[in-house]
């Protein structure tokens, strides 16, 4: 336990936010990959969600390898070894810009019956929830830039050479990585992108791309392809408790069996993507810290041997407890509404019962000045009646009630 504590607090470095400067972390150097660790802390709340995945899953040659061999489904990367793909990602972000930062380019060497060849692959990752439609005209300037800057290495080599009508650029595979939960709608060639009115379908560019959908593959297909990557991909699934929940009923032998013989790079990416899953499902930063910290020392099975840690529910306890909150300010709002109504109401009668009261009053005393005159007159009482209704207009019973308040009165 004083190792996890003492290995989770090695996991608090400062954010870039708190130091006000970027941390630089050292390149990992391991035998089979090539991957330059990015500036900032993984372990960090300010580390990029999409960063973290995009970056550590390709910038590995071994899960690249396995990506392209085992989920591609193109048949020239069946013999596809790591030590063929090559990272050519930071010579383009020059040209491409910080907006295409948490993308990969990929040179790759494959046999051909006469050698090799070069091909270069854009591993794209779309993280979105929904359907990015633009995508192919993403794809379209990563093209372009790669095969402007092939010319440009070709030339330098042998000045004139892309004149010549022998000149080939190399062709380029794009693979959009999708974890999003809906079904991938996009148009799947360039040229659907593009008005083909006018009669000008022809002069229209094309080309299409293929997609890995996350979604697209259950746990247990995954499983069967017993590597690295299918982990990862299993990881990536995760989109809420309730996913979570299935790969720790699921996993935990697969998950054990898996992680016990994978290299220290590899590890390093399922806490990567691990930490970028715990901040999406918004656990506390340390209970996250001390989840890594302890997978580190006793292994991924940690997770299922915890796996009824409440912070993985919190997301849905939040969304409940925000619509609880709802439903009771909503309550509150109608209850204060009625009772204002109410209030109103009570406040109309008794205006209304002071005017009727009011007017009776009113009322009575003009009877009663009506009256009077007629009996000052001498009248009888029948007279009286008489002369109410026939001179005054009152009927046989407000003539009636006006002689009997006078004579009360008097």
């Amino acid at each position: 336990m004083k190792k996890t504590l003492e290995k989770a607090d090695s996991y608090k470095r400062e954010t870039p936010e708190e130091k006000g400067t970027e941390e630089k972390v050292t390149e990992n150097k391991t035998a089979d990959t090539n991957d330059a660790e990015k500036s900032g802390d993984p372990y960090s709340p300010a580390a990029h969600v999409r960063d973290a995945n995009s970056r550590t899953i390709f910038r590995s040659r071994r899960l690249t390898c396995q990506f392209l061999r085992d989920y591609s489904g193109l048949s020239i990367f069946s013999d596809l070894q790591p030590e063929d793909i090559e990272d050519v990602t930071d010579h383009y972000r020059a040209f491409l810009g910080v907006e295409f930062e948490a993308d990969t380019v990929k040179k790759v060497r494959i046999r051909v019956k006469d050698g090799e060849r070069e091909v270069f692959v854009l591993p794209l990752i779309e993280h979105k929830s929904s359907v990015d439609y633009d995508v192919a005209m993403q794809l379209l300037r990563y093209m372009d830039v790669i095969w402007y800057d092939y010319k440009k290495q070709q030339e330098s080599r042998k000045p004139g050479s892309s004149g010549r009508k022998s000149f080939r650029y190399p062709p380029i595979i794009p693979i959009v990585y999708y974890e999003g939960r809906a079904e991938w709608t996009a148009d799947m060639r360039l040229s659907d992108r593009i008005d083909p009115s006018g009669g000008l379908k022809e002069y229209i560019p094309d080309f299409t791309y293929k997609v890995v959908r996350v979604h697209g593959y259950r746990n247990e297909e995954l499983k069967e392809k017993h590597n690295e990557m299918s982990l990862v991909m299993m990881i990536n699934r995760i989109q809420s408790p309730e996913d979570y929940t299935e790969f720790l009923r699921s996993s935990r032998e697969y998950v054990d069996e898996i992680y016990e013989g994978t290299p220290e790079d590899i590890r390093a990416v399922y806490r990567e993507i691990l930490w970028s899953l715990f901040q999406k499902m918004h656990v506390p930063v340390e209970e996250a810290r001390e989840k890594l910290a302890e997978m580190e020392e006793s292994g991924m099975g940690y997770l299922f041997e915890n796996a009824n840690f409440d912070s993985m529910d919190i997301q849905a306890e939040r969304r409940n407890t925000a619509e609880a909150r709802a439903e009771l300010a909503e309550a509150r709002q109608k209850l204060a509404a009625a009772e204002l109504k109410a209030e109103t109401a009570e406040r109309l009668q008794e205006k209304t019962g002071q005017a009727l009261k009011e007017t009776s009053n009113k009322l009575t005393q003009v009877w009663s000045q009506l009256v009077a005159i007629c009996m000052s007159e001498k009248l009888s009482r029948e007279e009286t009646l008489k002369c109410l209704q026939e001179r005054y207009g009152l009927d046989a019973g407000d003539a009636v009630s006006a002689v009997e308040q006078f004579e009360t009165n008097e």
